[in-house]
């Protein structure tokens, strides 16, 4: 698919470019220009960290509404501050770091957000046979913990196991977000985390589109657009890993990435970024029959920088 030259939709949007060097491919996300109003709706913007991850939030409202609006903002990064307080590790007050203090002693009651943290985890641990596993430090795995969602408790059953959630934090977050966003009544959204996207309905001018094509121009007949719309999209590039190894957790040791990198497409957004994180670990071949089978759209940048497509994506 090529890019996109028409100028006049060129000057209607603007691109938020995320460079990812190595993976030797860019996303933009189009976005028309704030003056560009119809029916008395505008585009709200706000970009603001959540705990210590930077993020953005789009949302289409009412002109009218506007102070509304500003409230909501708020709001909704307040809400998705306590849930990245929640799952952090690092904060020795979390719910996570408590239940890493506690590993081996019994289940312990957490909070709905926590909750569906874990489930999702666990989700695409078992469907990547634990190539993406939250307890990648420490003892155990996966099938070390049990979630009982009526109780309301984990359990982490090994001693010495550790939960970290920082390669699907920026997921779970725009996956709550839009939860919030859809609950007040809007239904025109997209919220980037890091580098996941997630959307809901449309911009102004037609679906939220991104645009993945070659950085540097050497592969740039195989770039594409993608639609986001109630979706999410994730991207693991090896770039991220220029200063310390991947980690394989089904060996707990440190590998060399077996592919320049991934973008994975499918409902929600915790899942795309925790299967995009397996397939990096599984390498081209065996991360594109698990994102096959789990029936996931995605893409793979393999080492030598060819792309791959999974069946549907265009």
């Amino acid at each position: 698919m090529t890019f996109v030259k028409d100028s006049a939709r060129k000057s209607a949007a603007f691109k938020f470019a995320l460079a990812i060097l190595t993976l030797f491919i860019l996303l933009f996300l189009q976005i028309p220009s704030v003056q560009a109003r119809s029916g008395g709706t505008e585009r709200f913007q706000r970009s603001q960290f959540i705990g210590r991850m930077p993020s953005t939030i789009f949302l289409i409202g009412w002109r009218s509404d506007s102070k509304d609006v500003e409230k909501l903002l708020d709001l909704l990064y307040a809400r998705a501050g306590e849930a990245f307080a929640k799952l952090d590790w690092q904060n020795p007050q979390s719910e996570v770091s408590r239940l890493n203090a506690q590993a081996g002693g019994g289940p312990m009651r957490v909070s709905p957000e926590v909750i569906a943290a874990f489930e999702a985890y666990l989700k695409v641990a078992k469907w990547s046979g634990g190539a993406f596993d939250a307890a990648y430090v420490g003892s155990g795995s996966y099938r070390d913990v049990k979630v009982n969602s009526g109780a309301q408790t984990v359990e982490l059953t090994r001693p010495g196991m550790q939960i970290r959630f920082d390669m699907m934090m920026a997921g779970f977050l725009a996956d709550l977000l839009i939860r919030y966003i859809h609950s007040s009544n809007m239904r025109n959204a997209m919220v980037k985390v890091g580098s996941v996207f997630r959307g809901m309905g449309q911009s102004m001018r037609g679906p939220w589109r991104i645009q993945v094509q070659d950085d540097a121009g050497t592969f740039a007949r195989h770039a594409v657009n993608l639609t986001v719309f109630n979706n999410g999209v994730a991207t693991v590039s090896a770039s991220e890993y220029r200063g310390a190894p991947p980690i394989d957790p089904r060996s707990k040791s440190p590998i060399s990435p077996l592919i320049k990198g991934v973008v994975v497409i499918t409902r929600e957004a915790a899942l795309a970024q925790g299967l995009a994180q397996a397939a990096f670990i599984l390498g081209a071949k065996k991360g594109m029959d698990m994102l096959t089978k789990v029936g996931t759209k995605a893409l793979i940048v393999d080492m030598n920088g060819r792309f791959i497509r999974s069946p549907g994506f265009k």
